[in-house]
């Protein structure tokens, strides 16, 4: 070719730049028809992409692209065209510089071209697109440029509807007010998970939850975005194949071994964004689940999608996806009837997704969804298929699609239902972790919350009912006993499988009872022999229950509060167990704690008392000595105290008066001790008591009264064969009445001087004192016998002294009538000479009596027969000195008789003393006096 003709081919370029560049496509497309050898398909086509501005509109040369494609172009019609001599103005040489120094841009870009695309307008058509956008960022515009030419390739194809429909949808058409518009560039370079989670980030930024559309956003956006994944994972294969190539051969065959399964790639980076949705809002992905279809569910404009020649591949998408609905209802965390809801309606769509069986409603227990469900299928199922990050596993037999597990989600969805009713929400997730558990532990603590979690309403017994049918079943999905006894079950399957029927009715009666249904109560665990728990359980579980309310009250007014509950639960059951000791015992301390709390009772530190003190003290007599120091006046209400004591001696199982026991068990426990030797003991030790506090108030009179008339001393009669005159043995446990009486014999006030009534009482009561009392305190004893015998002498003598100063006042005629003379000398001399016979009279009287005492014992063998007919020493010892001693009667003015005070209480005193002390005294024994 000579220079001339390439000079002429230079301008022509020129000529065609000059078109391109003053957007004149008509001119252009002319041209091209007149020299179409110069102006060949490629070299227009880079003339147009390096100079034609990209604000041109597509039409005005989308019809010269096409022309070009066919291989031959027309003129334009007819119009005024602007004919430019730009190339005859230079040199040949000049033209032939110019043209070398356009730098056209090429056609192909690497990364179509690595994509295995060699079409040119489709690599123009992308190459154009790009150039568009990056320069006015117009998508509309890339689309009505690519619009006529998507079906001449499928590389354009696929190009335009995974980038420029998704793209066009996001930034025009779903989301237009966007502040963030994507960039063909920026959006062309998204991939995996990144890419799914930038396209679908748009709806969470809507405030509104009823405007979110999802699964919209996946139809529209992701779909179509996705159907360029296998385009893009190829491109990156064939990158890595060439790279490895370069190394060894054996590398490409692992390469080639390797290589991933495309089809569905891209949908389970959607799977993954659906799970972590469900996460953060379940409502909203169940409700994406329940309006998309799955990945066959795309909107692709109109155009068709290339169907996938392998069937078994081709439905791996839909079954990953239903998949992915199973473990959406797994991992929601929020246990709400509307969540149980949207879970079925998941649960219904991934049924008609995969063909299986149309799951059951979930409101009702008593159909058999377990049936369904293998014991192989569940025995391989393990809490590590629960965790999140292996929900979505292929292998996992939770929520792989099937028929079995379908019936199990809906048996978990029931269940859960079951456990919102209860009170005790659960997610699905948690409860199926429940049920797959081994641990007994576990399971109770769980069966224990959720019967604490019932509702308040639930009060009647119909509710109660239906409670415990719930429970049954929650502990076992399969069988009745007595149904899984004749089908060969052995192990209940279920949230509280691991306890047997009989902890779960146990649990279930304490229930009942705190809900106070005790009618129900009786009907189910006492009407027949066949119960569901043995008699003897349910005895000492009813107990229990109101052991416990017991413990919790308050007050221990049976009208009130736990008292009331204790009552209630005695009174309701007692006729069902009329041989039970417990319920006897429960009885009596209910009437001492009732009895108790009209009484003002503080314990230690200013607490005030409450019922439970009662069980948690080791001597719970020692309670009412409180009563009796902080309530005035208390001990005159004796035989209500003594009432107190004999039932929470009843209620004791052990010896009441021993301080030492240190048993707080409940009322099975049984000791040796009959109840009327407890009774007896609290009887003493309340009346001790009660003497102790009249005589801190200063009332002598009534502690007296208390120990003559009350407290008697507990004394091993002799056999009746024995001889009358054989003294009987004190009961040596007698520690309550000896020191009763010794305490208020020492009593003494020195605020008036005793009189002889009072002295003579002090003593009568160290005699019984001195009966009673062991070896060891006598001693202590017999110094305050003394010490009171010695006031005693000294009053005597006293009131002799005043009498005989009466006497001699009324001798000497002191009070003479008024008016009288006073006596003469003689007639005092003649007074005093009348007196000396008389005051000598009463001296030999008084010396004979002095000179004349009983003997010992005598006087202790009296006292033992008084004791052997009566069980009050004193009147009987006083009886028998009468008898005995009629020598120690004397004689008044008037001739009248009377027993003197001082020789009946030496009567009893010896008398105490000649069993057991006698050698302290230095008496001999009697069969040697």
């Amino acid at each position: 070719m000579g220079p001339s003709e390439l000079a002429k081919k230079a301008r022509v370029i020129l000529e065609a730049v000059h078109f391109a560049s003053s957007a004149e496509p008509a001119s252009l497309q002319q041209l091209a028809a007149r020299e179409p050898e110069v102006l060949q398909f490629e070299l227009v086509l880079r003339i147009i992409l390096t100079y034609l501005p990209e604000s041109t509109e597509p039409d005005l040369y989308t019809g010269l692209l096409q022309q070009l494609a066919d291989g031959r172009v027309h003129e334009p019609p007819p119009k005024s065209l602007r004919h430019v001599q730009a190339g005859k103005e230079v040199s040949d040489d000049g033209a032939r510089h110019l043209v070398r120094k356009l730098h056209l841009l090429p056609v192909a870009q690497e990364q179509d071209v690595q994509a295995g695309c060699n079409d040119l307008l489709s690599l123009f058509l992308i190459h154009r697109a790009r150039r568009i956008d990056a320069e006015s960022g117009s998508i509309p515009e890339v689309q009505q440029l690519l619009e006529p030419f998507v079906d001449r390739n499928p590389y354009l194809r696929t190009w335009f509807i995974s980038n420029i429909l998704p793209l066009r949808r996001l930034d025009y058409d779903y989301y237009n007010q966007a502040n963030d518009p994507y960039t063909l560039d920026s959006f062309e370079k998204l991939e995996g998970r990144p890419a799914i989670d930038s396209m679908l980030s748009r709806s969470a930024q809507i405030h509104n939850p009823e405007a979110v559309n999802s699964s919209r956003d996946i139809r529209g956006i992701v779909g179509p975005w996705i159907y360029g994944a296998n385009s893009r994972k190829r491109r990156k294969t064939h990158h890595d194949r060439r790279r490895s190539s370069l190394t060894t051969p054996d590398s490409d065959m692992q390469t080639k071994g390797a290589r991933p399964d495309n089809s569905h790639s891209g949908w389970s980076d959607v799977n993954e964004w659906l799970a972590d949705l469900a996460l953060r809002d379940f409502s909203l992905a169940a409700k994406t689940i329940e309006e998309w279809d799955g990945p066959r569910d795309v909107d692709y404009d109109g155009l068709d999608q290339a169907e996938d020649s392998d069937e078994h591949t081709a439905q791996r998408p839909e079954y990953y996806y239903a998949q992915t609905g199973l473990a959406a209802m797994y991992i929601n965390e929020n246990p709400s009837p509307l969540s149980f809801e949207q879970s079925h309606h998941v649960l219904l769509k991934v049924a008609r997704l995969c063909g299986l069986d149309r799951p059951p409603a979930i409101d009702d227990i008593h159909e058999r969804v377990a049936e369904h469900i293998s014991r192989e299928y569940l025995d391989q199922i393990t809490n590590l298929h629960l965790l999140h990050n292996g929900l979505l596993g292929p292998a996992n037999p939770v929520t792989s699609p099937t028929n079995a597990s379908l019936y199990l989600a809906s048996l978990v969805l029931k269940s859960c239902v079951c456990m919102q009713k209860l009170g005790h929400p659960i997610s699905c997730r948690n409860l199926l972790t429940l049920a797959s558990s081994a641990n007994w532990e576990v399971h109770f603590e769980a069966l224990h919350r959720t019967l604490q979690k019932v509702p308040v309403k639930t009060r009647d017994e119909d509710g109660w009912a239906n409670v415990r049918r719930q429970i049954l079943w929650l502990r076992d999905w399969y069988y009745p006993d007595v149904e899984r006894r004749q089908s060969g079950q052995e192990k209940a399957i279920g949230i509280f499988s691991q306890l047997n029927r009989q902890d779960v009715e146990i649990e279930l009666l304490k229930a009942i009872l705190r809900a106070s249904c005790y009618d129900l109560a009786v009907k189910i665990y006492c009407s027949s022999d066949e119960g569901p728990l043995p008699v003897g359980t349910v005895e000492k579980k009813v107990l229990d229950v109101a052991m416990s309310f017991y413990d919790g009250a308050s007050n221990g007014n049976r009208t009130r509060g736990g008292a009331r509950k204790t009552s209630e639960i005695v009174a309701a059951f007692e006729s069902h167990f009329p041989h039970s000791n417990g319920f006897q015992e429960a009885k009596a301390l209910l009437a001492a704690t009732h009895s108790m709390s009209f009484y003002s009772l503080t314990l230690q530190h200013g607490v005030p008392f409450q019922p439970v003190n009662i069980r948690a003290t080791k001597d719970p007599l020692s309670l009412i000595g409180r009563i009796l120091e902080q309530n005035t006046r208390g001990y005159t209400k004796l035989d209500d105290l003594i009432e107190i004591g004999q039932n929470l001696a009843k209620a004791r199982p052990a010896l009441v008066s021993s301080v030492a026991d240190d048993t707080r068990q409940s009322f099975e426990t049984r000791n040796e001790h009959p109840v009327e030797d407890r009774t007896f003991d609290a009887t003493r030790r309340i009346t001790s008591m009660a003497i102790e506090a009249a005589l801190s108030e200063h009332d002598f009179d009534t502690a007296y009264s208390y120990i003559v008339n009350r407290l008697s001393p507990s004394i091993a009669r002799p056999p009746q064969e024995a001889a009358a005159d054989q003294i009987p043995e004190p009961d040596s446990n007698d520690d309550v009445s000896w020191r009763a009486a010794y305490l208020a014999g020492r009593y003494s006030t020195s605020s008036s001087p005793p009189s002889l009534r009072r002295l003579e009482q002090r003593l009568e009561l160290l005699s019984l004192s001195l009966t009673l009392a062991p070896a060891d305190d006598l001693v202590e004893i017999l110094e305050v016998w003394r010490t009171v015998e010695s006031e005693f002498n000294d009053v005597i003598a006293r009131e002799a002294a005043e009498e005989d100063k009466w006497n001699s006042k009324g001798d000497r005629g002191s009070t003479a009538l008024p008016g009288g003379f006073a006596p003469t000398p003689a007639e005092l001399d003649r007074a005093a000479n009348q007196q000396r016979p008389r005051r000598q009279s009463r001296v030999t009287a008084a010396a004979a009596n002095e000179e004349a005492p009983m003997g010992l014992f005598d006087v202790a063998r009296g006292a033992a027969q008084a004791f052997s007919k009566n069980a009050f020493p004193l009147k009987g010892a006083a009886a028998g000195a009468t008898r005995e001693r009629p020598a120690s009667m004397t004689s008044d003015d008037s001739g009248e008789g009377r027993v003197r005070k001082r020789d009946m209480v030496a009567s009893a005193v010896t008398g105490g003393l000649a069993s057991g002390i006698g050698w302290v005294i230095g008496a001999p024994p009697q069969g040697k006096s």
